[in-house]
């Protein structure tokens, strides 16, 4: 008997964690597309919980909600009391293979802006069945990789500047945070400018990332203003925000961010938006023997005639896929 109640006193003193529940719903016809969400809840009694949503990556023309990787990182989500929501959108350059920059950044304005109308289809359709998804609508937080990245900072940018795209959404909804692994705000107009302060992020990118710019890149006007120029526009206006900067590290963090960082999500969410913490937190991650990207990408070769090819160790690749 005392060994039992050692046991129980022991299990008593262990975080909770609990099986994961999935279902997938669909939550908007699009041209020819039935796009879908895979939610994954937490198994308890709960009522309401905080929510992650993931955007997944792929240039904006391949991927899917459901790789391997993106489910391990909502079945995490979901085993840390948070709901997991995984979604479809669709690829908006899908087939485009090579072409002049000037028409590339046409189409691409178009992809941007076809996704981000797409989570906010996703969003809205949570926001509206709050009560059987077990969420607090106030508590939703936007994650994505890469193209899912931009996705997911763009959705917020649109909302803060009161974009057409936002009007979907209930008039008084603000996200609760933005998650982006190798992420940045597509500039169509000129500089990026928030009208409003935008919603606590959580910014994770690579130091020499080339694909999804860590800085910023400005070409006639239109450009790319990734992590590390936006989180000097936080730190400068006093916006609640953390930055892990991966020193050296390439693109390979958008995979690697959730893959490898889910604690820091969760850690992100119970603190900033659940706890409404209103600080700034500046993170370098280096790992040793690593003063170059694992992985290196042609941002033209990734709209080229032909396959991207990955040559990289096994090690090297299992860490990014």
């Amino acid at each position: 008997m005392k060994k039992l109640f050692l046991l129980m006193a022991f299990i008593g003193c262990l975080s909770p964690i609990w099986a994961v529940q999935k279902q997938t719903y669909t939550f908007a016809q699009r041209d020819t597309c039935s796009l879908k969400m895979d939610v994954y809840m937490p198994d308890d009694t709960l009522s309401s919980h905080p929510c992650v949503f993931f955007v997944f990556g792929g240039g904006f023309k391949m991927g899917e909600r459901d790789t391997p990787s993106a489910v391990t990182y909502m079945e995490n989500m979901a085993k840390a009391g948070i709901v997991g929501i995984s979604i479809d959108y669709r690829l908006g350059l899908k087939g485009v293979e090579s072409t002049s920059l000037i028409e590339l950044a046409k189409l691409m304005e178009n992809a941007v802006n076809v996704g981000v109308e797409d989570a906010y289809s996703a969003v809205n359709y949570a926001i509206e069945h709050a009560t059987e998804l077990k969420i607090n609508p106030k508590q939703i937080v936007l994650s994505g990789s890469s193209a899912g990245a931009i996705i997911s900072l763009q959705c917020d940018y649109y909302l803060q500047n009161q974009h057409a795209l936002s009007k979907v959404l209930p008039a008084d909804f603000k996200f609760g945070g933005i998650v982006p692994f190798s992420g940045a705000v597509a500039a169509f107009n000129g500089k990026v400018k928030y009208q409003q302060q935008p919603a606590p992020t959580l910014f994770m990118h690579g130091t020499k990332d080339e694909l999804v710019v860590y800085n910023k890149l400005m070409v006639f006007g239109k450009g790319m203003f990734g992590s590390n120029a936006l989180a000097k526009q936080f730190k400068k206006n006093g916006w609640p925000y953390q930055f892990i900067r991966f020193t050296n590290f390439g693109h390979e963090i958008a995979v690697m961010g959730y893959k490898e960082h889910a604690d820091a999500v969760v850690d992100f969410v119970n603190r900033f938006v659940v706890g409404q913490a209103r600080i700034q937190i500046d993170m370098t991650w280096a790992e040793e023997g690593i003063d170059k990207p694992l992985m290196d990408i042609d941002p033209a070769g990734l709209y080229g005639k032909s396959d991207v090819q990955l040559s990289v160790s096994p090690e090297v690749l299992e860490r990014i896929r």
